[in-house]
């Protein structure tokens, strides 16, 4: 049911968006008077003038109010510090308005009644259905002429900034970083000190996921020059700050990459950074070859938060489990995440397309690899880690890479910013990539892959289904007749297909082929670990 808003203002009362001295004598007087209705006409009234330059004060009087008033007020209950943290947990805030609710509000009101359902979706995890709201707002925004966001001390540059957010905890990138763009440049304009600053982080942090290296610290050289933010952002801009200079560093493998981690949120921030948090952490724990570390830290995550269908979380979450479960052998977890989150976000896409290559699964790699060259919204990391899987691909079908495919590699890799993506890359595909440059280039490319722990991935056999119902069957039964018996088929049936099936791993005997499977990940973990 929506929640009632009958402490909204009765039409044609305008609000007061841009007098701050007005607005916090409204809100002086009204707390004085002790009267909590009154005390919150006069915040909703005045909500952007004391959010911007009476923050602390604004806080301090929402949350002094009585829960039932602020059930009336549901661009006031926002504020409460209170209410991103049950958003969290028992008691999601996702604010819906009556139609008559709705008339009777000024256009001013209803700007704001809107940022204010599309942040509480948010928080509450719900990321589909506060991108409905982003998108009314930015509607609003172009239809609707109102004085208020035609001056440059009005709301206009954080609505782009928070319809920016949310498009960026979407995953939706390349929009996020257009709607940062129109925030900061009106926030040069803005006498919010914050303004500018808040913008400039979150396009460090949309760069840095996309892998625009060199963008993203730009842009970190320009906060740099910026005074130091006032108290009321203190929180989220410092650590979108930080998450994005915890990207660059893991993404380069640089020495301080560790320390920076240590000064991002933990895993049960409610920040809306902390899927960012979550990425360069995870990717650190998989660069270093500690899987099962990575797997708890995703554990931790996700058990403090709410659903976040249709998020860059869930694209997250389900990114790194898919590569972790597979490194610590759990080959049926990870097909599991693996066929089920084909239509998640850009991370997953290239995670399954990863998996597919780690299990020689070459046609499925090569069907997602062709979605992903049709993304029109992939970043430069992104485009380079499929130039990347591709040329494994290649080498997977021919052992072997074109001297172009060599050359495209080795670009890659003579940038600072892409060391980890090469990390991930299987060493028999960096021999061939050698073998097919110059000697002086050869020379370069092993200075630039030198010291990295590339997987050694070692090229699956191809098995049919009755062969892999015989490799299952091996540490199971203890002779053929046995295995015949329990496949429903005959004893010749089954020595034929060992002799195929060990033809194909390069063995001679049961307890070689079940070492060389388990190795390879061929057997299931479950299967392989019974006596």
């Amino acid at each position: 049911m929506p929640q009632n808003t009958r402490g909204t203002s009765a039409r044609g009362e305008s609000m007061n968006l841009t007098d701050s001295a007005r607005a916090i004598d409204a809100l002086r007087s009204a707390v004085q008077s002790k009267n909590d209705e009154r005390v919150a006409h006069a915040a909703m009234m005045n909500i952007w003038p004391l959010y911007s330059v009476h923050a602390a004060e604004l806080v301090e009087a929402v949350e002094g109010l009585p829960s039932p008033v602020l059930e009336r007020y549901p661009v006031l209950r926002i504020l409460h510090r209170m209410t991103p943290v049950l958003a969290r947990t028992s008691r999601p805030f996702k604010p819906l308005i009556y139609p008559d609710d709705a008339r009777n509000m000024s256009p001013d009101e209803l700007d704001i009644f809107t940022l204010v359902q599309m942040v509480a979706f948010r928080l509450s995890g719900d990321v589909a259905a506060a991108m409905i709201y982003a998108r009314r707002l930015q509607d609003r925004i172009v239809e609707i002429r109102v004085e208020s966001l035609e001056r440059p001390d009005g709301p206009l540059w954080f609505y782009h900034q928070q319809i920016g957010s949310t498009l960026l905890a979407a995953g939706e990138t390349a929009a996020a970083l257009l709607e940062f763009t129109t925030a900061r440049d009106l926030g040069r304009l803005s006498p919010q000190a914050d303004a500018e600053r808040m913008a400039l982080g979150r396009t460090a942090l949309a760069h840095a996921v996309r892998g625009s290296l060199d963008d993203a610290e730009s842009t970190l050289d320009e906060i740099a020059l910026l005074p130091q933010v006032t108290h009321a952002h203190a929180a989220s801009t410092m650590m979108t700050e930080r998450c994005a200079r915890a990207l660059l560093a893991v993404d380069q493998m640089a020495p301080e990459a560790g320390a920076l981690l240590s000064r991002l949120e933990t895993y049960d921030s409610i920040e809306l950074t902390w899927p960012f948090a979550l990425l360069a952490r995870t990717r650190h724990l998989l660069a270093l070859q500690h899987p099962d570390d990575a797997v708890e830290a995703v554990s931790l995550a996700r058990d403090a938060h709410p659903d976040q269908h249709g998020s860059f979380a869930t694209d997250v979450i389900n990114a790194v489990s898919i590569e972790a479960l597979w490194s610590i052998g759990d080959t049926t977890s990870a097909r599991r995440l693996a066929d089920s989150s084909a239509r998640s976000g850009v991370l997953s896409r290239m995670a399954i397309i990863r998996h597919a290559l780690l299990e020689s699964r070459l046609d499925t790699a090569a069907a997602g690899l062709r979605q992903m060259s049709a993304a029109r919204s992939l970043g430069p990391g992104q485009r380079a880690e499929a130039t990347l899987l591709s040329a494994w691909l290649e080498c997977a079908l021919t052992d072997g890479v074109a001297a172009e495919t060599a050359a495209q590699v080795a670009r890659i890799a003579s940038r600072p910013g892409k060391r980890r993506l090469i990390s991930t890359m299987p060493l028999q595909l960096i021999e061939r990539v050698r073998e097919r440059l110059s000697p002086e280039d050869a020379v370069a490319f092993s200075a630039l892959t030198g010291g990295l722990d590339s997987a050694d991935h070692p090229r699956r056999p191809a098995l049919t289904a009755s062969e892999i119902r015989v490799l299952h069957a091996l540490p199971l039964h203890a002779t053929t007749a046995e295995i015949a018996a329990a496949l429903y088929v005959s004893p010749n049936t089954i020595k034929s297909q060992l002799r195929s099936l060990y033809r194909k791993l390069g063995c001679s005997t049961r307890d070689d082929a079940i070492s060389i499977a388990s190795r390879l990940r061929l057997l299931n973990t479950e299967t392989s670990n019974r006596p």
